[in-house]
């Protein structure tokens, strides 16, 4: 996905300017104003004050070693440090190209696929049944389906409650 790339790419980035940030969290996020570009991140002036360094600068530093350009018009710096990030249009375009022939489009499978149990709905058979069960139901079947959507092995159960003689 474009997003993760240039996550991965700044973050290489970082790492070429700042020893020891092979470890740092690198997040960027979709713009809230899309006047200043499809993705914004503000990952560089978080390090920068860590290390008492000037944001700006650090931000300009780190964008002389970062190549997008196949995928980005040239990165801008602005306010205090923030990277805006605007995606070419024929990005844009192979990405939803791409997306038309998948079954499910944009979502990444995971990359260490778990076992999880969901245990959903659980009425009490001693209490009426009322709303709240119903909704319980379908957010566990929700989960489920969003958990095995993403290559997870889902066991469901739907446990009944204080079951004896009454």
């Amino acid at each position: 996905m474009i997003q993760s790339e240039i996550e991965r790419r700044l973050l290489q980035a970082v790492i070429k300017e700042l020893s020891g940030s092979e470890n740092e969290k690198i997040f960027v996020r979709p713009c809230a104003d899309l006047q200043h570009g499809d993705y914004q991140s503000n990952a560089i002036m978080v390090l920068a004050k860590k290390r008492q360094m000037n944001p700006r600068q650090l931000a300009d530093q780190v964008l002389e070693g970062l190549d997008l350009s196949e995928i980005c018009e040239p990165v801008e710096v602005s306010g205090p440090g923030f990277l805006n990030f605007r995606l070419r249009t024929e990005v844009i375009e192979n990405s939803l190209s791409q997306a038309l022939g998948q079954e499910h489009p944009f979502i990444n499978k995971a990359k260490n696929p778990t076992v999880v149990v969901i245990d959903f709905s659980s009425p009490n058979v001693a209490k009426p049944m009322h709303v709240g069960h119903i909704r319980s139901t379908v957010l566990g079947d929700s989960l489920a389906r969003v958990m095995r959507l993403l290559g997870h092995e889902v066991v469901t159960d739907n446990h009944i409650g204080d079951w004896g003689t009454q």
